[in-house]
């Protein structure tokens, strides 16, 4: 029996309703706990607000919405917008930053207007089972839109001064919040990423769908959704309205991000952030009760950091470039029945500036967006105050970063890129210096077993037209390298 089955409708439809004058979306509108208040009300948006950033004199911006929050009987309440925090001023990434590219939305050039609307006034009635809209209008009701989805509301235990020095007996909680996925054909991919992630501790994933990828590969997904470790979100240009395609900064990566860390909020420990094409790695050998390779270690010292005021914690980026190796013939024989985690297992052998790592000095750097650095932020915390979530850590104000942020070492997690245009690019994948690096063979044993022992899905993996190690990871078309790049196989 093979996987080709017809794909089941997402389990998370987005509201992606927009404003009268189209300047602005709302992804959804959700209630939350924020410390004491357990019912906020808020919505995800993206785009031109009617909204004024005043600077004092000491050079501090303040925010005000010219708009009110309305719902039911409760009209004109006030609202309060969080924008996303960068190396420039509030100002300057909402308003200017980006000018040359024709959409409202966030884009390249740091244009950051994936925001939050707080709604703090409007009382959430639970003995409802269906909600009037909410209602976002300027007073002159140029700004208005209605919103009438039911509402986001994440499940799970707050934390209290009773329970926040708990851990689950399983260890601690971790959903993999999956920036958006679009282009998928073969499932090969997708069936080693979701088992190699489950292996080394991440407890459920959140996948955003741009495009609906093959029937093969929906059939993984929603094989997965029926074990509860996927979540899917139908995040396609169709549904959105157009917000989701690229010209929307990476197909509105940050609103998907934060969609993620909203649903997450209390029910579980951390959300980690990352893409199709990155494997996060967890320590380098065993490490008390956590097997090698495991990210126990990397929530514990996350966790650990949290006494210091870091409520969340960046880790560095290594480029597989092994994948732009194309094997000769008794290289593919020899990786025929393997993983494709197995086939890369040569990265480089040091961060390439300025494509992942930057020189400040006489020194390298590697922070932040600088060493293409991912991260993992505390959701169980609710006294944690919501906000909109950047690439490369939680936001792109490093001076705040560095002081609620733990940059992590290598050898406790890192993230395996599987890309590297830039040594393409630049015709340096020739000289380059690259370095055997494989994954811990437990964890590749329990990938493969995993895999076998899942009927339907084992019969999915092995039964399919493009089952060939020669054609490597889609996105990548692998090239000639000269002989140390390879695999003596003899030998």
């Amino acid at each position: 029996m093979r996987l080709f089955a017809n794909p089941a409708a997402p389990s998370i439809e987005h509201a992606f309703v927009r404003s009268k004058d189209a300047q602005f979306i709302a992804i959804d509108r959700y209630v939350m706990g924020i410390g004491r208040h357990h019912n906020v009300i808020a919505v995800l948006g993206d785009g031109r607000l009617p909204l004024t950033i005043e600077k004092d004199n000491d050079g501090k911006e303040t925010v005000k919405a010219e708009f009110t929050c309305s719902m039911g009987n409760q009209l004109n309440t006030k609202a309060t917008v969080i924008l996303m925090r960068g190396n420039k001023s509030l100002y300057e990434h909402y308003f200017v930053q980006g000018e040359k590219y024709n959409t409202p939305f966030s884009t390249n050039g740091d244009r950051f207007r994936t925001l939050l609307i707080l709604c703090e006034e409007l009382k959430y009635e639970k003995s409802l089972s269906r909600h009037p809209p909410l209602i976002l209008k300027s007073e002159d009701d140029s700004f208005h839109i209605s919103i009438g989805s039911t509402f986001a509301r994440p499940m799970g235990k707050p934390l209290t001064k009773k329970n926040q020095n708990e851990v689950q007996p399983e260890g601690m909680q971790l959903v993999h919040c999956l920036n958006p996925v679009y282009g998928l054909k073969d499932p090969h991919w997708i069936i080693e990423y979701l088992e190699y992630h489950k292996t080394i501790g991440v407890t459920h994933v959140h996948v955003y769908n741009v495009d609906m990828h093959t029937p093969e590969v929906q059939a993984v997904f929603e094989y997965y959704r029926k074990q509860n470790f996927v979540t899917r979100h139908d995040w396609s240009a169709k549904v959105s309205g157009k917000y989701t395609t690229k010209i929307t900064y990476e197909h509105a990566k940050w609103a998907a991000q934060t969609d993620c860390a909203l649903r997450s909020r209390g029910q579980f420990d951390y959300a980690l952030f990352s893409d199709i094409d990155e494997i996060t790695v967890g320590s380098n050998g065993p490490r008390g009760q956590y097997p090698a390779g495991h990210l126990g270690p990397a929530l514990d010292a996350c966790a650990a950091a949290m006494k210091n005021g870091k409520i969340g914690c960046s880790f560095n980026s290594n480029t597989v470039t092994s994948v732009y190796t194309k094997l000769d013939d008794e290289e593919e024989a020899y990786f025929k029945d393997k993983l494709m985690l197995e086939r890369y297992s040569r990265m480089e052998a040091k961060p390439h500036c300025p494509a992942n790592c930057a020189y400040t000095g006489n020194t390298t750097t590697r922070k932040y967006h600088q060493g293409r650095q991912k991260y993992m932020v505390n959701v169980r915390d609710t006294n944690i105050q919501p906000r909109p979530m950047w690439t490369h850590a939680i936001a792109r104000d490093y001076d705040e970063m560095d002081k609620i942020m733990e940059v992590l070492d290598d050898d406790l997690i890192h993230v395996r890129h599987f890309q590297g245009h830039w040594y393409l690019n630049k015709d340096l994948l020739n000289s380059m210096e690259e370095i055997d690096a494989p994954l811990d063979k437990s964890v590749i044993n329990t990938i493969h077993n995993q895999i076998k022992s899942q009927t339907v899905l084992w019969e999915t993996y092995e039964d399919n037209p493009s089952k060939s190690s020669s054609l490597g990871v889609e996105w990548i078309k692998p090239v000639e390298r000269p002989e140390k790049y390879h695999f003596n196989i003899s030998k």
